[in-house]
C-alpha cells in the first residue's frame, strides 16, 4: 500500500509542478490564449486525475484512493470555476463508469461532480488563491473522509480509510503546495530583477534599455509613431539651487505627470538620461505628434511643483519631435531626428516646440 501511495504522490507532484512551472514560464505570453487557459488547464487537471485512478489504492467495496482532489483544486489557482467544473466532470464521469458500474462507483463519481461544483461555485465570488486554497483543501478532506466512512463494509474498516486517506491527503497537499510557493516566488524575484533592470529607479518609467525595446517592437512590426523628446529648462541651475535632492523630487513629479499623460492617449514614457524623457505616441502622424506634445507642454508649464522644502517650483521643458517613418527608418535616426529638433527649441529659448519637419521650412 505504502508503495502505491508513493507512486500516485510522485504523479501528482510531477504533473502539478511541471504543469505550474510551464504556467509561470508562458506568463509573457498568456494574453495571445487568456480565453482558453482556463478549458487548458481543466483538461490538464482531469487527465491528471484520470492517472491518478489508474494508479490508485484499492480498499474493499471497490474503494479507491488516490490524490486526484488535489489535482482537482490546484487546478483552480490556475485555471478558476471553469477549471474545477472541467476537471472534476471528466474525473467523475470516468470514475462512475471505467472501473464498473455499481453503487460505490456511482457513490463516489457523484461525490467528485459535487465536490467539484460546490468549489466551482464558491469560486466565482471568493477565486482560489494560495492565501485561501487552504479553506477550499479543509472542505474537500472533510467530504471524502464522510464518504469514505459510508462506502466502507464496517466502522473498523471505515475509520482506518478515513485516517489513511486523510494522513495521504494532507502530506500530499501540503508538500505540492510548498513547492508551488517556491517556484512561484522564484519567477517572482526572476520578475522583479528584469523589471529593476527596464525601469529607471527614480521615476519608475522604463529605462532607456526597455524604451529601446519599444521602439525596435514598432519599428518591427511597422507601426507609425511620433517621438517626443523632452528636455527640463534650466535643470541645472535647480539643482545648483535648491540642490539635488530638490531636483530628484522635480523629476519624480514630471515622471508622474507623463505618467499619467501617457494613459490618456495611445503612447508610452520613459526616462532615458539626467533631465531628458520620451514619449512614444503609437499610430501619430506629425500633426498629432505635435498636437500632443503641446498638451504636455502646457500642462507641465502650468503645473508649479510643490517639493519637501516648502519651495514651488514653476518648471518648463523644451521639446523635440520627430515621426516614424517621415524622419527616418531606424531608432538611431529617429534619435538624431529628435535631438536636432530639441536643439533648436533650446535655442530659440525655454518653453520652446520644434518638430524635424520645421527644421527643413
Amino acid at each position: 500500500m505504502l508503495l502505491e501511495l508513493v507512486i500516485n504522490f510522485s504523479i501528482l507532484f510531477t504533473f502539478v509542478i511541471f504543469s505550474y512551472w510551464l504556467y509561470e514560464s508562458l506568463e509573457p505570453y498568456q494574453d495571445s490564449f487568456i480565453e482558453l487557459q482556463p478549458w487548458i488547464v481543466g483538461l490538464v487537471a482531469g487527465l491528471t486525475g484520470l492517472l491518478l485512478m489508474g494508479t490508485a489504492v484499492h480498499y474493499q467495496n471497490d474503494i479507491i484512493s488516490d490524490s486526484r482532489f488535489i489535482s482537482i483544486l490546484l487546478s483552480g489557482l490556475l485555471g478558476g470555476p471553469i477549471a474545477i467544473a472541467l476537471s472534476s466532470l471528466i474525473i467523475g464521469v470516468f470514475r462512475i463508469y471505467v472501473f464498473g458500474l455499481s453503487e460505490t462507483s456511482i457513490f463516489a463519481g457523484l461525490n467528485i461532480l459535487v465536490i467539484g461544483g460546490v468549489i466551482a461555485f464558491i469560486s466565482i465570488k471568493k477565486p482560489i488563491t494560495f492565501s485561501n486554497i487552504y479553506f477550499y483543501f479543509t472542505y474537500i478532506v472533510f467530504q471524502v473522509c464522510i464518504v469514505f466512512y459510508i462506502l466502507s463494509d464496517t466502522r473498523i474498516h471505515g475509520l482506518q480509510n478515513v485516517i489513511q486517506t486523510a494522513l495521504f491527503y494532507i502530506v500530499s497537499f501540503y508538500i505540492t503546495l510548498l513547492v508551488l510557493k517556491s517556484i512561484r516566488n522564484q519567477f517572482n524575484r526572476m520578475r522583479e530583477t528584469e523589471k529593476m533592470a527596464e525601469t529607471d529607479y527614480l521615476t519608475g518609467l522604463p529605462n532607456n534599455r526597455r524604451f529601446q525595446q519599444i521602439i525596435d517592437d514598432l519599428l518591427s512590426n511597422n507601426v507609425p509613431f511620433s517621438l517626443i523628446l523632452i528636455d527640463i529648462d534650466s535643470f541645472k541651475k535647480v539643482n545648483k539651487t535648491y540642490g539635488h535632492p530638490v531636483g530628484d523630487e522635480i523629476l519624480q513629479q514630471i515622471g508622474t505627470q507623463l505618467k499619467n499623460y501617457v494613459k490618456t492617449i495611445n503612447a508610452e514614457a520613459a526616462r532615458i538620461s539626467g533631465e531628458e524623457f520620451y514619449i512614444v505616441c503609437k499610430d501619430a502622424v506629425p500633426a498629432y505628434g505635435i498636437h500632443y506634445a503641446n498638451l504636455i507642454q502646457s500642462q507641465i508649464a502650468k503645473t508649479p511643483l510643490v517639493v519637501s522644502t516648502g519651495h514651488v517650483i514653476p518648471i518648463t521643458v523644451s521639446i523635440g519631435i520627430c515621426s516614424y517613418p517621415d524622419n527616418g527608418n531606424t531608432s538611431k535616426e529617429l534619435a538624431f531626428s529628435a535631438d536636432k529638433a530639441i536643439m533648436q527649441a533650446i535655442a530659440r529659448g525655454s518653453n520652446q516646440l520644434v518638430h524635424f519637419n520645421q527644421l527643413n521650412n
